[in-house]
Formats: structure tokens, C-alpha cells, sequence
């Protein structure tokens, strides 16, 4: 195992052996912890490659007082073959750089297994009382958080509008409508969060950058953005992975400033326009929105002649209470 600092290029990998090896939790942004640790001239991460993957890490710092080791992880495929042992040695190695006379952590008092690791390693357990006070309000956990009672419709159209497309609105500044080929993560997570977080659009949040990508670079899966003069107005996203039994609008809306300006029957009119036109076309369109939405969001889908055929009602833990939806 090699053992080297934190690069530009491992921050996915290095989140997901945090998952793996159960260590994030809601109030602690492992993103943010990753900046706060590199922005900090005493502070390094340090990640042991295997075959091209990292399977261990250890977050070091000394605070002028004394040293601290947190994210501590060896993948489950890896432990037991002294890679805990290695990266602790790095952690260690990197703090007496400093000058750093004592290095400390912290573990869960039932986490045994592990506890059982660091005595074997030369830590000892003191005799002390742990106090925390958080200086910003965190995340609830999932099962504490607010509960919000929400109705989901489920709308389908089984055909073609027999009226025209709408035209565009009159601006007096030009509009584009363009097909995002191969979208960036940084940029669609900047259009869907932004265009989703008034009304708590949550799912893809909760997802990996991964899973993200392999859903909207999928060729069966149309990304398209409005813009009014260059500035991004809305964006529409049809699912065509289910032809040709059916094809799904999975994502509309706006841009909070071009809200109530008549982009928005636009841009979903032309949406169900695109997703009908092609060969063959699809046996349905489909489409759902709840309560969380916008108040006219149900009518406008009706209005453009989707029907409602399902309704679901679900309780949903506050995504803004468990931080996966940033709170106004």
C-alpha cells in the first residue's frame, strides 16, 4: 500500500470508503471537512492507494496544543492486512512534523473492535469527560427530523396534444433552448439544486455524483435548458429509458427570477412536444408532481393535458432538518 497525501482527483473515491466503512453522518459534510482540512496549513489527508484504489485514510492535525486523527478508515475488503496499522503510522509521522507531542482521538464507546485496534497500536484510554458545544446549528438525524405529510399525483398522457406547440414569450432579449450534451456534475447539480430547493427536490441530492452522471449521461436521457439572453431560465429532463412502453418528464422547472414571466407553460408544452416526436413514439407520457411543488404545478400538467391516474401519500422526513436540502 502506498501512503500519500490528498489530490485533486480523490474526493469521490475517498466519500465513498467513508461510506463503506460507515464513518459519515448527517451533521458532518465530509465535502466540508475535506475543504476545512486542506485550507488548514497544520492539518493533511492522508490515503493509502492500493491497485490504483484507496482503500485507507487518516485526517491528522495538530492544533498547537495537540494532535488529533480523525476519518480513520481501511476498507472492509482490507482490513486485517496491517493497513490501519500503516496509515495510523503516516497520521502519527505527519504530526511530529509539527513538533507534536501527543496525537488523540475520539471513538464511539461501544465500537469495541475498534477501540481493541488502538490499544493494540500503543493508544491508551484516559480517564476523561468529552464536552461538545456546536457553534452552528447541525443536521438532524433522519429519524428525529420533522415529519412532512405529502401527496404525490401521478399524471400520464396517452397521446400526442392535437394543438400546436406554444410559441416562445416575448422577451425583447433572444432564448435559447439547447440539449446539455454529456453534462458536467458540477454544472447540473448547479441548475437542478437551484431550480429545485424552493420546493425540496431531494432525491438527487441524497445520490452520489456517480449515480448522478450514469442517469443523465445515459443517451436515453434528454437534459435541456432555456436561457433568455445566455442566463440559464429552466431546464426540462426526459427520461426515454422505458421505450417504447412510455417516456417520463423526470424533472421541470425554473430558475427562481424567471418565475410568473410565462416561461414556464412554454418550456413544458415544448417539452411534451420534443418527447413525443421521434420514431416510435412512445405508448405514454408520464409525469408526477406533489405537494411540495409549486401550488400551480398539478393544474399546468392538467391544463397541457396530462391526467392524473395514482396518488400516493408519503411522510418525509424535513430534507432541509436533515441537511440534505440546505434550510432558507
Amino acid at each position: 500500500m502506498e501512503i500519500r497525501s490528498f489530490e485533486d482527483g480523490d474526493e469521490e473515491a475517498l466519500i465513498a470508503l467513508w461510506e463503506a466503512c460507515g464513518l459519515t453522518r448527517p451533521w458532518n459534510d465530509p465535502r466540508a471537512d475535506i475543504a476545512l482540512a486542506r485550507s488548514t496549513a497544520s492539518a493533511d489527508i492522508l490515503i493509502g492507494v492500493q491497485n490504483g484504489g484507496i482503500i485507507a485514510s487518516a485526517m491528522a492535525g495538530f492544533d498547537g496544543h495537540r494532535g488529533w486523527v480523525y476519518y480513520v478508515a481501511v476498507h472492509p475488503n482490507a482490513q486485517g492486512t496491517g493497513a490501519g496499522r500503516k496509515i495510523m503510522q503516516a497520521a502519527e509521522t505527519f504530526l511530529s512534523t509539527y513538533g507534536c507531542p501527543k496525537a488523540e482521538l475520539i471513538i464511539r464507546g461501544s465500537n469495541k473492535p475498534v477501540a481493541d485496534f488502538y490499544e493494540a497500536i500503543g493508544y491508551k484510554k484516559e480517564d476523561r469527560l468529552l464536552f461538545a458545544k456546536w457553534l452552528t446549528e447541525p443536521p438532524l438525524p433522519q429519524d428525529e427530523a420533522p415529519i412532512l405529510d405529502v401527496t404525490v399525483t401521478f399524471l400520464a398522457m396517452g397521446a400526442r396534444p392535437s394543438s400546436a406547440p406554444r410559441n416562445p414569450p416575448v422577451t425583447g432579449t433572444p432564448l435559447s433552448l439547447q440539449r446539455l450534451q454529456k453534462p458536467t456534475i458540477s454544472f447540473y447539480r448547479y441548475i437542478h439544486h437551484t431550480v429545485g430547493d424552493p420546493w425540496l427536490w431531494y432525491s438527487r441530492r441524497a445520490m452520489t455524483d456517480e449515480a448522478v452522471l450514469e442517469i443523465v449521461q445515459d443517451p436515453r436521457v434528454e437534459v435541456y435548458l432555456l436561457s433568455e439572453g445566455g442566463v440559464p431560465a429552466g431546464f426540462v429532463e426526459l427520461d426515454f429509458r422505458k421505450m417504447p412502453e412510455e417516456a417520463d418528464i423526470a424533472y421541470f422547472g425554473l430558475f427562481p427570477d424567471f418565475i410568473g414571466r410565462g416561461f414556464g407553460p412554454y418550456l413544458l408544452d415544448w417539452g411534451i412536444h420534443t418527447a413525443w416526436d421521434r420514431t416510435p413514439a412512445p405508448k405514454r407520457l408520464t409525469v408526477n408532481t406533489c405537494t411540495l411543488d409549486h401550488p400551480s404545478a398539478l393544474g399546468l400538467y392538467q391544463k397541457l393535458g396530462f391526467t392524473p391516474y395514482a396518488r400516493e401519500e408519503q411522510k418525509l422526513p424535513d430534507p432541509r432538518a436533515t441537511g440534505l436540502v440546505p434550510a432558507v
